[in-house]
This record gives C-alpha cells, structure tokens and sequence, in this order.
C-alpha cells in the first residue's frame, strides 16, 4: 500500500516538473513573449487623439521679412463646441505659427466672441484688443486679409465682415475700411512658382 502511495506521489511531482518546462521554452526570460518560433512578437502601438474634437484648419500667415504676402499652414486644433468658422479663427490667432519665417500680428487678448455665416457672408465679431494698439498700414492690412482669407477657406464663404464688440468698425487704424464686407484679396496670396510650373 505504501509502494503504491509513493509511486502515485512521484509521479504527480514528474508531471509538475515537466509540466513547466514547455512554458519556460515560450515566454522565455523576464516575461518576454515569444511565438513558437523564439522571435519576439511586435508591439503595435495605436496613438489616438486624446481629443476627439480636434480639426485640421487652413490658416493664412504673415511672412516676417516684411513682404506683404500671406503663407498658408495647416494647423490642428482643438475645436471643442465652437463652429468650424471660429474654430479656424482661434486657431489663426492663438497658435504660433509652425514656420519659423512666420509671425503672429494680433495684439494679445484678442478674441472671437462669435462668427455668424448667413449666405456667403461671416459676420465675425471680435472683442476690443483686436483694435486695441495703433498699427500701421502693413500690420493692419496684413492682420485683416489673414482673418478673410482663413475664412474663405471654407467654399461657402466668400465675404468677411467685421465687428467689435458687436458694432461696426469704419477702420482699425485708418488704413483699411472696414464698413463693408471684405473679399479675398489675390494680390497678398503667394503666387505660383513659375519656373517650378515650366517644369512641370
């Protein structure tokens, strides 16, 4: 009887024992996984946006040697709740640009209160920094076009116009008028490269 006891006993231990070997040959030493051929899996790492709100937008910077011509960027933006009309706006005005050619005009605090869209017309409303500091012709001018043609991004706007703290504006520094609504200006827009498209 106690033969049989011990030899029960040794060979549930021979079964233990053997038993860990084939899991040792898999995971290998200090926890690595490996696949039944000892190469080591992969790691796929998927980053997401913490934000799911965030959207790219199509902004109009000014060039800061001077030249009266503006340079498009892409920019990625949390819009949070806002319209994507003032979304592009805040990030217009509250990111630096990504080039390090460009610069960023508006005095600071200034801010959107609201962007209305009625046919091809936004109506933007800004508060009082926007007007806050004597500019001169290129700033001015500079800082307005930049507003309308972030705006005109979007296809179905085709006219800016402008606001302060919910009344109309004859002019910022008296460079520009501001009573009527704005077009696209082509002429502070970067031309194509004409060699580049001989080229082509």
């Amino acid at each position: 009887m106690l033969k049989k006891i011990s030899m029960l006993l040794m060979l549930v231990l021979l079964l233990t024992v053997t038993g860990c070997e084939p899991t040792e040959k898999i995971t290998g030493k200090k926890g690595d996984v490996k696949d039944v051929t000892g190469q080591q899996n992969p790691i796929t790492t998927v980053v997401k946006d913490p934000n799911p709100l965030t959207k790219e937008f199509v902004v109009y910077r000014v060039q800061k040697n001077g030249e009266e011509i503006l340079i498009p960027e892409k920019v990625r933006f949390a819009a949070g709740k806002k319209s994507r009309e003032e979304a592009a706006l805040d990030a217009l005005i509250h990111t630096d640009p990504v080039s390090k050619q460009l610069m960023n005009l508006f005095p600071p605090g200034t801010d959107v209160h609201s962007v209305k869209v009625s046919g091809d017309t936004a109506t933007v409303d800004f508060n009082q920094n926007f007007a806050s500091r004597g500019q001169g012709s290129f700033t001015e001018r500079m800082m307005v076009n930049a507003v309308v043609c972030t705006l005109t991004e979007f296809p179905e706007i085709k006219k800016v116009k402008f606001l302060v703290d919910g009344k109309e504006i004859d002019t910022i520094s008296g460079h520009m008028g501001l009573l009527d609504p704005l077009t696209r200006n082509p002429d502070v827009l970067k031309k194509p490269d004409k060699k580049k498209e001989e080229k082509k």
